[in-house]
């Protein structure tokens, strides 16, 4: 019998992919409702002060594992073009929503993950575990997959001010999940962030490289134009397709 009780799962780019999508469409979302909220601005200044805000807070959030809101990057960039806002305005606030519907809109399963979820919940414990900084979008797109219910835990960064490869989201999600770290799997597509993550604080490692295979970068680290983590983790297991998952436990 095996002996792993639990499985974690990263979500974007591990049971999710957006298609048709492009993180010009929000940011293009995001510039028009904040010239409708009557704020003056110009589409291309906007668009480079927004990217630099991000790219200056990802980078930021990399080396010491901190997260931070949307709102923030949105704040800093307004500044940056001399709007004195605070990440809590409304107007921020209502931007970041619109931001996220053509997020919402494109993600759809990646093939076979539905099945895979179904077919596991009744026998491991389930949780997701995501670097994410706009929870109610994260929760819309598992909502909206119809994909909520499988995950007892649900753990993102966004709401705890951590990301992952921070070994505490990892040991905060452990604990969630009432299960030794020994008697748990994590499955997740980027190599830093998800294998080295886990492996750090004891947890059994898949890395899922069904995107990759597709030769699919991350929309926000090519927006951002900073290269996605090095593939220097060392996984239990690689798998390119759900079928493998269900094969390897069935191994252990």
């Amino acid at each position: 019998m095996s002996g792993i009780r639990g499985i974690g799962f990263d979500l974007f780019g591990t049971l999710v992919l957006q298609e048709h999508f492009s993180m010009e469409q929000s940011v293009g979302t995001l510039f028009e409702s904040l010239l409708s909220s009557g704020l003056r601005l110009t589409k291309d200044p906007f668009v480079q002060a927004y990217r630099d805000a991000n790219r200056r807070l990802f980078l930021q959030a990399a080396q010491d594992g901190r997260e931070t809101h949307h709102t923030f990057w949105v704040a800093e960039a307004l500044r940056a073009l001399g709007h004195g806002v605070e990440p809590g305005d409304p107007r921020i606030e209502h931007a970041v929503a619109a931001y996220f519907e053509p997020f919402i809109e494109r993600c759809h399963l990646i093939p076979g993950a539905r099945e895979m979820l179904a077919g596991l919940a009744g026998r491991y414990r389930l949780g997701l575990l995501s670097n994410f900084t706009h929870p109610p979008a994260l929760y819309s797109i598992l909502d909206r997959l119809e994909i909520r219910s499988f995950f007892t835990v649900i753990l993102i960064s966004g709401s705890v001010g951590i990301r992952k490869p921070h070994p505490a989201i990892f040991r905060g999600f452990i604990e969630q999940m009432g299960i030794p770290a020994g008697e748990l799997m994590y499955v997740g597509d980027d190599p830093q962030a998800d294998i080295v993550g886990a492996r750090q604080v004891g947890m059994h490692t898949v890395w899922m490289t069904y995107r990759q295979q597709l030769e699919r970068p991350s929309p926000l680290e090519r927006f951002l134009e900073v290269p996605e983590g090095a593939e220097q983790a060392q996984p239990d297991h690689v798998i390119r397709h759900w079928s493998e998952l269900v094969g390897i436990l069935t191994a252990l």
